[in-house]
């Protein structure tokens, strides 16, 4: 089952600034983006970070909005020290992709969420790294090769929330209190 959630402005306009800095900062330290798409890093970088959001939210977890160098390692850690890595795709059929590297560290978990729609995004499902991780899902998108795995071979987002003991006993994204959708924030600059 997907759960589906609608960023506010606040957020948006935390996922353009976070990914402007993120870009900045891996780009002056020689940190290439190696992405799997045609969009620009920019958008790539958008999207990561509103997925990220997301998982966040309904996991019930702080985000990781740091901007040091980084390259690879966990988006998400969550209370019982898991490490979640968060794929966003802007395609709503879209695969869980992870880069073809032999390993992973100390990732525990992939989440794939989807972005057609932004500032909607669909979190999807979720997979095991040996599930996603190993020879039987090499595959090929036209950029080398990559992990991938279908969004019907993944598992609900639920049955992650309950394997960690997550405090989200609604199991679906928390409303906003108050609605703050139609706050007006043109006066302020980033």
């Amino acid at each position: 089952m997907s759960h589906e959630y609608t960023l506010t402005e606040l957020e948006q306009k935390i996922c353009v600034t976070g990914a402007k800095m993120r870009h900045n900062s891996n780009r002056s330290s020689g940190v290439t983006n190696v992405k799997v798409s045609r969009r620009t890093d920019r958008d790539v970088e958008v999207l990561g970070l509103a997925g990220e959001l997301a998982v966040a939210k309904y996991l019930n977890v702080y985000p990781d909005l740091t901007i040091f160098i980084r390259k690879g390692g966990a988006d998400l850690i969550t209370p019982n020290n898991k490490k979640i890595d968060v794929k966003t795709t802007f395609y709503d059929n879209g695969k869980l992709i992870a880069f073809y590297k032999p390993d992973y560290g100390d990732i525990d978990t992939f989440v794939l969420v989807t972005a057609e729609h932004y500032p909607t995004v669909v979190i999807r499902g979720w997979a095991k790294k040996e599930d996603l991780i190993n020879d039987d899902k090499i595959g090929n998108l036209g950029y080398g090769k990559v992990f991938m795995m279908e969004q019907s071979e993944l598992k609900d987002i639920d049955l992650l929330c309950f394997k960690l003991k997550s405090v989200n006993n609604n199991k679906k994204i928390p409303k906003r209190y108050p609605d703050n959708s139609k706050d007006d924030l043109s006066g302020y600059r980033i």
